[in-house]
């Protein structure tokens, strides 16, 4: 029998790479096919010798898996017997899924798309107007500012689903799974709705796509290098401690990114005048294609460049105007989820429907933004084999 597995994605600050962080538990062996049978099987029905059997493997490995688990609040512990406490979306929950987010990406898109006008003035007002396109900025903030951002305060004040959840460790966080096959794939994967955010002090390094690979951007490469830093020897617990050093460091390196790229936008300095940690921080910054550095010494910014005083007052405004333009389509379509959805995994595992509703959230905003991508509306990313469709940016803090 092949073991069926979940792929995880988390949504908010799941902190330091240690036993508190969702994606360090959830990722350790096994741990992934134990919360498939979990999911599977009715609330508190299978124990845990049951599943290690299912798994052939020792019930240790299943009972440090569980520990684990139990500690981040990604279950429920009855009598030897499991619960899970997070959205998990099986195969046959799709069905159940699509009648909910059928043609809904086209109809808000063609909403957004009809004021236009509006929002093009606004965007003219940006800095960063100077270097792209509508198409290029309208991308970073609709599809992930607002939909993927300020989306989530605003729908949670109307009680329309919750944005986070305060979790062990001091983390606020969402987790979701889906099960991991072809079939959901459309639903996880391959729609524009995943951001990726690396932030240290003044600087936010982000990219917005799909996950359909592994990017090649500031977030992923940190955390895949701390990712095989966890089994980089078998001393875990001295793992765990030099992550911990690893992912201080990780954030100084990421100032001095920031500060590079600040300082070639507003200094137009160029290769010739750094020094030599600068020119080291350059090539890592060229190595992830935020930079070129030119034959002629001068150091071209590839991102687009906001800045938090800008994200306040006019992507604020632009927010504030396509979220009260859609806002009657999608309350429709919760009210509706939340009265006749009844047979899909995370309601007979008894998650907060606000919670599962987030994610309803991502499968329509995902829809949506495909569509303003297929009408040339927004941007187009291009589709980098291994690493998925994405777009850079960054957001600065202070000028």
């Amino acid at each position: 029998m092949i073991n069926r597995k979940l792929n995880f994605y988390f949504f908010g600050e799941i902190g330091e790479y240690d036993k508190y962080n969702p994606e360090f538990v959830c990722n350790r062996e096994y741990a992934s096919e134990i919360l498939y049978i979990i999911a599977k099987n009715k609330p508190f029905t299978i124990s845990r010798f049951e599943i290690a059997k299912l798994l052939n493997i020792k019930d240790e490995i299943v009972a440090n898996n569980i520990n684990n688990l139990e500690l981040i609040n990604a279950i429920e512990v009855k009598n030897n017997s499991y619960q899970v406490k997070f959205p998990i979306i099986l195969e046959k929950d799709i069905e159940e899924i699509e009648k909910y987010i059928y043609k809904v990406g086209e109809v808000i898109g063609k909403k957004i798309i009809d004021i236009k006008d509006v929002l093009y003035a606004k965007v003219s007002q940006l800095r960063c107007f100077k270097h792209y396109t509508y198409d290029r900025i309208l991308y970073h903030i609709i599809c992930d500012k607002i939909f993927d951002g300020t989306a989530f305060e605003f729908f949670t004040k109307r009680n329309t689903f919750c944005s986070s959840k305060l979790q062990p460790g001091n983390r606020n966080y969402i987790i979701v799974a889906y099960e991991d096959s072809k079939l959901v794939e459309k639903h996880s994967n391959k729609i524009l709705c995943s951001s990726n955010n690396y932030r240290s002090s003044e600087f936010t390094f982000n990219s917005f796509g799909d996950l359909n690979g592994l990017r090649k951007d500031m977030f992923r490469f940190f955390r895949l290098t701390q990712k095989s830093v966890h089994s980089a020897s078998p001393f875990d617990k001295v793992n765990i401690a030099y992550n911990n050093v690893l992912d201080r460091m990780n954030k100084k390196i990421a100032y001095e990114c920031g500060n590079l790229i600040r300082s070639v936008i507003e200094k137009d300095i160029t290769y010739s005048q750094l020094s030599e940690q600068e020119k080291s921080i350059a090539q890592f910054l060229q190595e992830l294609e935020y930079i070129s550095i030119n034959e002629d010494n001068s150091i071209s910014v590839n991102i687009t460049v906001f800045y938090d005083f800008e994200v306040a007052t006019t992507i604020k405004e632009l927010s504030d105007i396509i979220l009260e333009n859609i806002f009657p389509i999608v309350k429709e379509i919760f009210d509706s989820f939340e009265i006749n959805v009844s047979e899909i995994t995370p309601v007979r595992h008894n998650v907060d429907i606000k919670e599962t509703a987030n994610e309803l959230w991502h499968q329509i905003f995902g829809a949506t933004n495909e569509y303003l991508v297929k009408e040339g509306f927004v941007a187009t990313p291009n589709n980098i084999d291994g690493q998925g469709r994405y777009l850079r940016s960054l957001t600065i803090s202070k000028i």
